[in-house]
């Protein structure tokens, strides 16, 4: 794509970006590479003669960009755009960088202690739905629903989706086919885990049907839906004694999907205290999690508590070449 750089700045670009391949992840590449297409198109389009960008020409770029985009993508855009005109400095010409755009995010998840987790899994094991229900099968699967999402970092959907062909006991791998974005992903867990599993599927009596859900209904072509799987977890966090209360605006309380935002900080903090390189285990867990960019990542990386303070200073330390600058104040 980049042998199609057009402007007066094309070879630059191709060196720079050349450059980046060999710092940058597969996917934060990707980012660089099309915010520098994007801009070489656009001073083929104004005609630029000479070999200088002055603030006039990003400032309308900038403009162009931002329509109909968010503020955080448009950040995205001027976040490698500097890097870009700081290079073209660097090496002599007369080039204007650009601020940082103050992004205000918007999203604070909830990360869950080891003894609100501890609690969780005591209350799941012998769980009592608190009322009659449709679904026979409830008591037993919220237990290995609960487990599934705490050890694997799933989307709630892609555990529902899961039937027993999905689960590979020999490799300890889940097959996800039915995810965000439909794109499908190997998933491996530990093999603690593949003996629970296993004994879950002998006890709900499906071990040998690779098409039954992993967590049926009372009619075995439909799988547990995401509103009962919630609901009855409401149950289990009032028991287990926790809260969901939103403390201020925008932040998530406690429900399933914080599951995997927990199995994304303690996997961090986990390389982070065994010595590993945030350069090496942030792309693999972005890639476990099935996020389409470190971007997304990075979002699971935030979060409000007073847990793993110094493991969040090294992956901001990281990802600081990496993201737009993030002001979190209200």
């Amino acid at each position: 794509m980049l042998d199609k750089c057009r402007s007066i700045f094309h070879e630059e670009f191709k060196s720079y970006t050349a450059l980046r391949k060999v710092e940058l992840s597969a996917d934060a590449y990707r980012h660089c590479k099309h915010t520098v297409r994007t801009f070489d198109d656009y001073l083929c389009r104004i005609n630029l003669k000479g070999k200088e960008i002055d603030e006039r020409i990003v400032d309308e770029w900038i403009k162009e960009i931002s329509e109909g985009i968010s503020l955080n993508t448009a950040s995205q855009y001027v976040h490698y755009i500097r890097h870009l005109l700081q290079y073209l400095r660097n090496i002599g010409y007369k080039c204007f960088v650009p601020k940082n755009m103050a992004v205000k995010d918007m999203y604070v998840p909830y990360i869950y202690s080891d003894d609100e987790i501890d609690r969780i899994i005591q209350v799941a094991d012998s769980f009592k739905a608190p009322h009659a229900v449709k679904n026979i099968y409830i008591e037993s699967e919220m237990p290995m629903l609960v487990c599934l999402l705490l050890c694997c970092g799933l989307r709630l959907g892609e555990a529902l989706n899961l039937k027993v062909g999905d689960i590979d006991f020999d490799r300890n791998v889940l097959v996800l086919r039915v995810t965000k974005k439909y794109k499908q992903r190997l998933v491996p867990f530990v093999e603690s885990l593949s003996d629970i599993i296993y004994r879950y599927c002998a006890a709900m009596g499906i071990s040998g049907d690779s098409e039954a859900y992993l967590f049926p209904t009372i009619n075995p072509d439909v799988h547990l839906q995401t509103n009962s799987a919630r609901n009855y977890f409401k149950e289990i966090l009032k028991s287990a004694g926790i809260q969901n209360n939103k403390e201020r605006r925008y932040q998530r309380g406690a429900c399933l999907h914080c599951f995997r935002h927990t199995f994304a900080v303690k996997s961090f903090d986990k390389n982070n205290r065994n010595n590993g390189k945030a350069f090496e285990s942030v792309p693999f867990l972005s890639t476990y999690l099935g996020h389409d960019s470190l971007y997304e990542t990075e979002k699971y990386l935030k979060y409000s508590s007073n847990h793993f303070s110094d493991t969040l200073s090294k992956f901001e330390a990281f990802a600081e070449d990496l993201f737009p600058e993030v002001n979190f104040d209200e």
